[in-house]
């Protein structure tokens, strides 16, 4: 790491040329070499897999990294559960309800009066769980799942229905998408131990949208609740790698936590991989990510 600022790294190379090759085995290799990071600290991955090239169809990559495959299906993560970092940070239900809210209406466009059906909800599922915002000491209560929240909404018949704010509650429902007992939930980064997959395969293009800046939402808020990563003069901790291959879709949904997570996470060890057939996905103007990229691997 005195040579390399941050270990974030773009991989390009049109079909056919090796990236999703070279990317498992460099993945691999990291995996293998744990020991040498600092003080032998562990290495957590995040794969998120749009094609299926790291699940159970490929298992010589399952096998040797003994990754663990998660589907949009019950994820064993709350969006709702409250991160606490060391910064003390007022009303911290409110934020997570409110960055949930900015989440799912992103996706699924929704309008301001449906914002707002949202995010009431989302607080009086907090205010069922005995959560107050304003008062610390039930923060660390049970938080209610996206179930809970959906109950509140269908049960409350003063809400219309018939809206977009209505298809995704029902869709999120009805493929059971998050775990909906808060008791078989974990915090994001316990579960980043090894290698895990969220095989978005075969699934709508909403539903991976979702999955994904849900899951990187939860990702920054827990990354800098983590604290900053070790550091032995030139040497720096590497604690957390996120994974993107066929990155352009990712890339041009604008995920603001992305962003954030590229440009803040050498402070914390965390890098991110990002895959894709050309340059241009990596965008121009605000959205050039590119300029959060040190390392290039190029295919042809």
């Amino acid at each position: 790491t005195n040579q390399v600022f941050h270990t974030n790294t773009g991989i390009i190379g049109t079909m056919g040329t090796g990236k999703t090759q070279f990317t498992k085995s460099m993945i691999t290799q990291l995996y293998r070499d744990q020991t040498h990071n600092f003080h032998d600290s562990p290495l957590g991955i995040l794969i998120f897999d749009y094609k299926g090239d790291y699940n159970e169809t490929k298992m010589d990559f399952v096998q040797i990294t003994k990754a663990k495959i998660l589907k949009p299906y019950h994820l064993p993560f709350n969006p709702l559960a409250l991160t606490k970092s060391n910064v003390f940070r007022p009303l911290l239900p409110v934020h997570t309800a409110n960055a949930f809210k900015d989440t799912l209406s992103k996706v699924y466009g929704l309008g301001p009066k449906q914002q707002n059906t949202l995010l009431t909800c989302i607080m009086e599922a907090y205010n069922s769980r005995g959560i107050a915002a304003d008062n610390v000491e039930t923060w660390d209560c049970t938080p209610p799942t996206f179930e809970s929240v959906y109950n509140l909404y269908i049960c409350d018949d003063e809400i219309k229905k018939t809206d977009s704010l209505a298809a995704a509650m029902n869709k999120l429902h009805r493929f059971q998408v998050f775990e909906g007992d808060p008791e078989k939930t974990a915090s994001l980064f316990d579960l980043l131990d090894g290698v895990v997959v969220v095989d978005l395969s075969g699934y709508d293009s909403d539903i991976q949208s979702l999955v994904v800046a849900i899951t990187l939402d939860l990702f920054y808020a827990q990354m800098q609740a983590s604290g900053s990563s070790k550091m032995d003069q030139q040497y720096r901790e590497l604690t957390k790698l996120i994974l993107v291959d066929e990155a352009d879709n990712f890339m041009s949904e604008g995920f603001p936590s992305l962003k954030k997570i590229l440009k803040e996470g050498r402070e914390f060890g965390v890098g991110t991989i990002l895959s894709t057939q050309f340059l241009k996905h990596f965008g121009s103007g605000e959205d050039d990510y590119s300029k959060y990229i040190l390392t290039w691997v190029v295919h042809n």
